[in-house]
């Protein structure tokens, strides 16, 4: 018999906002706000380059028979 096991390997992607703010701890608190509201979008980000997670390459635990 002959199976398809369905493996992962997680990408994951950091960005910036600007805010304006007083403190460091009030800039985040306000970016917070704002991803918890759903005002802030992803499309409103500074994304870098796609990296994978280290140590994420991994069985679902899916299987399906050929």
């Amino acid at each position: 018999m002959k199976y398809d096991v369905e493996v992962e390997k997680r990408l994951y992607c950091k960005g910036t906002v600007s805010v304006e703010a007083k403190t460091p701890e009030q800039a985040i608190a306000m970016i917070g706000e704002q991803i918890d509201s759903g005002e802030l979008q992803t499309t409103a980000v500074q994304w870098n380059e796609p990296q994978y997670e280290d140590f994420s390459f991994d069985i679902t635990g899916d299987v399906e028979e050929l």
